[in-house]
């Protein structure tokens, strides 16, 4: 599968377009800051093996790949595995195309035609590195006739180490059932939530208030990083299993299953050519 190279000054970032848009590796001064894809996930376009993927046109689950929205009864496919829930949109099993790049910039795209989900959309991601990381544009555009539901995020797996902290302003946290549904909301407004990526069990969570910005460090490694999210992005999503030396912190914009909640919280309505855009940014430093 053919990778695509960015590169400024310290910041190194390989994208697989094919393999769901996903981010293959992002290095800073020769540091792994994400889990590098290995060469058999490549070789398999598997999304779930890369650093990171993006998440469109919802993110995390749609409760037994159902929902009803403004009359239409939908029902999708449960698209991973034997869980019984449709996960993580369209994006991450889509291979995208590369509309344009240069040495220090990508874009990528993809054009989603109504079917299961009875919309028709274009979702673009825009790469733009700097010298101490990079910046990641990701859109989706209604191009139906109809007014569509939309959400957005990300997927970053970050390397785990014994001592990684991760800073944080949040309210509280989801509890989940054995299919990590949400089903009782925990009040906890703290700033640190370490303990969360070294629990004896796994974190997989949506934590909720989140001010857009989270910061990584790596004492062990001297460096940190700091991710911020444009203004949708409220919810923190946290997986961390303890026999994996991975953490993904995922911002989103909605909760799990948002589009099955009376109040949809954070969930987008798109109109007709309407589009929804989330930024985000991941920048390194030294400790």
């Amino acid at each position: 599968m053919k990778l695509l190279t960015l590169i400024a000054g310290d910041t190194r970032l390989r994208l697989a377009p094919e393999a769901g848009g996903g981010i293959a590796a992002f290095e800073w001064q020769g540091v792994d800051m994400l889990r590098p894809a290995d060469a058999a996930a490549l070789a398999a376009r598997d999304p779930l093996g890369l650093a990171s993927f993006p998440l469109v046109p919802w993110s995390n689950r749609i409760a037994h790949g159902r929902f009803a929205f403004e009359g239409r009864e939908v029902v999708l496919p449960l698209n991973f595995g034997d869980h019984p829930h449709a996960i993580h949109g369209h994006g991450w099993q889509t291979p995208w195309r590369v509309e344009a790049h240069d040495d220090r910039s990508a874009t990528l795209s993809f054009d989603h035609e109504a079917g299961a989900w009875p919309w028709r959309y274009r979702a673009e991601q825009v790469f733009t590195l700097a010298d101490d990381g990079f910046a990641v544009q990701l859109s989706v555009e209604n191009r139906s006739e109809h007014r569509m539901p939309a959400g957005l995020g990300h997927h970053p797996y970050f390397p785990r180490t014994p001592r990684m902290r991760l800073g944080a302003r949040l309210d509280g946290w989801w509890q989940t059932d054995a299919f990590v549904m949400p089903t009782t909301h925990v009040e906890e407004a703290r700033d640190d939530w370490s303990d969360k990526l070294h629990a004896p069990t796994t974190t997989d969570n949506v934590f909720t208030g989140w001010d857009g910005t989270a910061r990584i460090e790596w004492p062990e490694r001297g460096l940190a990083l700091t991710m911020t999210a444009s203004e949708p992005a409220k919810w923190l999503v946290v997986y961390s299993p303890p026999d994996q030396p991975i953490a993904c912190i995922e911002g989103v914009t909605h909760p799990t299953d948002a589009i099955n909640d009376p109040a949809q919280p954070g969930l987008a309505i798109l109109e007709p050519g309407e589009r929804f855009e989330l930024d985000t940014r991941f920048s390194v430093s030294v400790l």
